[in-house]
């Protein structure tokens, strides 16, 4: 439901309650032992600019945030996904909570929970921004939605569906891609039996599961939600249960059908967009504390390697085999270990990011004529590292899962947002503060033109073609690359999707 408005001045200082969540990470103003943070009532946009709006001077663009998480976490609060650096660009910076987990993406296939309200909250905000953005000084007609991991999986969502049409104008997305395996859920009524029976319920009636889940606490059940994750959905999805589903068609239905289909049949916004990933995407995985015993789950359960993205019967010869060309492309037949673990983690990293990014790109291409911008992103950021190796007592183990010449997932995520809580603007060099500068100017010129090419830049910024593949290596200083990035290993993952998903 729309928000009425205000009379008067409203105080805006601070920033509103974040969603309801598990806490995944503690930071230093955190009670240690505290499980969860946040508040049902949580939707709250947050504009910033460099000066106050004036009637005489031309509208800015608008920067529409989409903050990421996984679909569980997160929030567009200040302490975290800070406007600092991309109002160097000099645009109107809007983030915004949505509803998770749970709270956001539980379904029972009905009216009474049909799915997706955390994607239905970015788009009443995203039609707030449209109707009001201009007494801010922004201009509705030139607003470019971003975000990163499930923000970026999130500007996908927005472009397949019909009910953010009109409300944005270009589309940025960094490592996460609404083709992603762990963007989609597949079983989402049944996952929300299974939440309901944590909760005591004993029925399967959806009327008496709504009543449920509507009579108990936040916190029960994020509690129950906590225990619904298999050893084989956190090894393959991260333990991520309620993210977006395909909904029953119906004139409030965000989305009715899985996001490939309407990217293949070309029915998605056509508008310009830049796209990228980060190296090792697998090195997210240090987040669930990888040890021996997270080994011995994949070593015995060899299947876990085979994304859902391939839609293998499990146990079927087809999934046996495919498990055995990864298993071999990768790991050469041998079991994980510490000692090849950067390799376990580069699988992970194509199957569940990479291959979903060159997919998108490659339907763009062939269904719209925008242009379309590719990065891979390879500067290296200790923001999240501060945070994994929170999870790791010895340095050596943290540095096998990801080292200083590489960039995990969302290690871009401080070249855009400061991230107060961990990594404020304080604790910059000028070389760091200088690369975050650079980045930003071409975000948002970007956000200005469709185009991210700048003069901060040391190379030209090449647009893809359908039959010319280029990227830009976003490092120390900036390389254009002919070809698609990782290439091989990407070849790798195309023909095996070719080998086992008939179109």
């Amino acid at each position: 439901q729309p928000f009425g408005g205000w009379e008067g001045i409203r105080d805006a200082l601070e920033d509103g309650p974040v969603a309801k969540q598990k806490i995944l990470f503690h930071t230093a103003d955190m009670d240690p032992v505290q499980f969860s943070e946040g508040e049902e009532d949580c939707l709250y946009l947050n504009i910033y600019m460099n000066e106050l709006p004036d009637s005489s001077r031309p509208k800015k663009p608008v920067m529409f945030s989409i903050h990421g998480g996984g679909f569980i976490g997160g929030s567009g609060g200040f302490k975290r996904a800070g406007p600092d650096i991309l109002l160097y660009g000099d645009v109107i910076f809007v983030s915004h909570n949505y509803r998770l987990g749970a709270f956001g993406f539980l379904s029972l296939e009905n009216e009474d929970a049909p799915g997706n309200a955390g994607l239905k909250d970015q788009t009443l905000a995203l039609k707030w921004v449209h109707d009001n953005i201009d007494s801010f000084g922004g201009d509705p007609n030139n607003v470019t939605i971003f975000g990163i991991s499930a923000g970026g999986a999130s500007v996908g969502y927005h472009l397949i569906s019909p009910s953010s049409r009109g409300l944005f104008n270009k589309g940025i997305m960094q490592s996460g891609f609404a083709l992603n395996p762990w963007a989609i859920q597949e079983n989402p009524r049944s996952n929300a039996l299974r939440l309901a029976k944590h909760l005591g319920c004993k029925s399967e009636d959806s009327h008496e599961v709504f009543q449920t889940l509507r009579s108990a606490s936040s916190d029960d059940i994020l509690i129950a939600a906590d225990k619904l994750p298999t050893d084989e959905v956190v090894m393959k999805r991260f333990g991520l249960t309620f993210v977006p589903c395909v909904e029953t068609p119906g004139p409030d239905a965000f989305l009715t059908d899985y996001p490939e289909n309407f990217m293949k049949k070309g029915d998605f916004a056509k508008v310009p967009i830049v796209l990228g990933c980060c190296v090792k995407e697998g090195a997210l995985f240090g987040f669930v504390g990888l040890n021996e015993e997270k080994f011995a789950i994949v070593n015995e359960n060899p299947s876990f390697v085979v994304p859902s993205l391939l839609k293998l019967k499990q146990g079927s010869v087809e999934e046996k085999e495919a498990q055995k060309e990864i298993w071999d492309y990768y790991l050469k037949g041998s079991p994980i270990s510490w000692d090849n673990l950067s390799s376990y983690l580069y699988c992970l990293g194509d199957s569940l990011f990479h291959l979903g990014m060159e997919q998108t790109k490659k339907y763009l291409l062939e269904r719209s004529s925008e242009s379309v911008y590719c990065y891979l992103f390879t500067n290296h950021s200790n923001c999240l590292c501060k945070i994994m190796k929170a999870k790791y007592d010895d340095p050596e183990e943290f540095s096998r899962i990801v080292t200083p010449s590489e960039t995990c997932h969302a290690a871009d995520a401080a070249f855009i947002y400061i991230v107060h809580s961990i990594l404020p603007a304080s604790d910059l060099t000028p070389a760091s503060k200088e690369a975050r500068i650079k980045q930003a100017k071409a975000w948002t010129s970007f956000a200005y033109k469709g185009d991210p090419n700048c003069s901060e830049l040391e190379a030209i910024w090449n647009k893809n073609a359908k039959d010319n593949s280029c990227f830009m290596d976003i490092g120390t200083s900036w390389n254009m690359n002919q070809g698609i990035p990782l290439s091989a290993r990407i070849s790798f993952w195309e023909k095996l999707y070719s080998k086992y998903r008939s179109e």
